[in-house]
């Protein structure tokens, strides 16, 4: 086992048991603030909030959980799209548990009260067009053949177009609007880390294209690369959904 190989693991084990520990922890939430799936129908509605909580910490534990397994098996790119989509896919679930919550809800009890204002949706034009940019440099090194067609390179080039297609879906925050503080900034917030994690993703590739077999060092310096990404991107989330009122 090489360097690389022991620090794919590491990293894999690291963030698995890091969801693991936040999937248990949004589970068990009671409506702690910082914790738990908070946003639109959880924010106003009690039942939506239980229900989507336990939704989105089971698929976060069992994302955890699975990139604990599969981290000595798969690539480092492989690890991301099990992370991206694990997580990507319980966000979709819990938020449509909470919508059915709300709605069930709404017809069992009198209806909360609803914003009466129109509010517009925050302006990410330029988040998305670096998005694009970046996927575009990707795509482009993979059909000019300046790194290997295969699946794990074109697996990144594919997330990136992911990431851009989650936050054109941010930008057009219909439920987040239930909030009362809304102004936009969860979802400019989010827009800002998914455009981080696609730089990040981009970087990885230039690099290989650059230098098809990294030296040890500098397959040390990318993981560590990545990791910084991922947290930051996280950050930036949690404290905008914080500065818009969400917890």
């Amino acid at each position: 086992m090489n360097g690389y190989e022991l620090l794919r693991i590491l990293y894999g084990l690291f963030l698995g048991i890091f969801l693991i520990i936040m999937g248990a922890l949004t589970f068990t939430s009671k409506g702690e603030p910082g914790i738990g799936f908070r946003i639109g129908y959880t924010y106003i509605s009690e039942r939506a909030r239980r229900k989507a909580n336990r939704v989105s910490g089971i698929g976060t534990i069992l994302t955890g959980v699975t990139l604990v397994l599969l981290s000595p098996f798969l690539p480092m790119a492989s690890l991301f799209a099990v992370v991206i989509l694990g997580l990507g896919g319980t966000l979709v679930l819990a938020y449509f548990t909470a919508k059915r919550e709300y709605e069930l809800e709404e017809l069992s009890t009198e209806a909360p009260e609803k914003p009466g204002r129109r509010i517009e949706p925050p302006k990410v034009g330029n988040y998305i067009a670096l998005q694009l940019i970046f996927a575009g440099i990707s795509f482009a090194l993979i059909l000019t053949e300046k790194v290997a067609r295969d699946s794990g390179i074109i697996l990144i080039a594919s997330l990136q177009l992911f990431l851009l297609t989650l936050t054109v879906l941010f930008s057009r925050p219909i439920v987040l609007q239930l909030a009362p503080k809304f102004q936009g900034k969860m979802a400019l917030g989010f827009a800002r880390a998914m455009t981080a994690v696609s730089a990040m993703m981009t970087l990885q590739l230039v690099v290989v294209a650059l230098n098809p077999k990294p030296s040890p060092l500098l397959a040390v310096l990318l993981l560590f690369v990545s990791l910084g990404t991922i947290f930051y991107a996280v950050f930036i989330a949690l404290t905008s959904a914080y500065e818009e009122g969400y917890y």
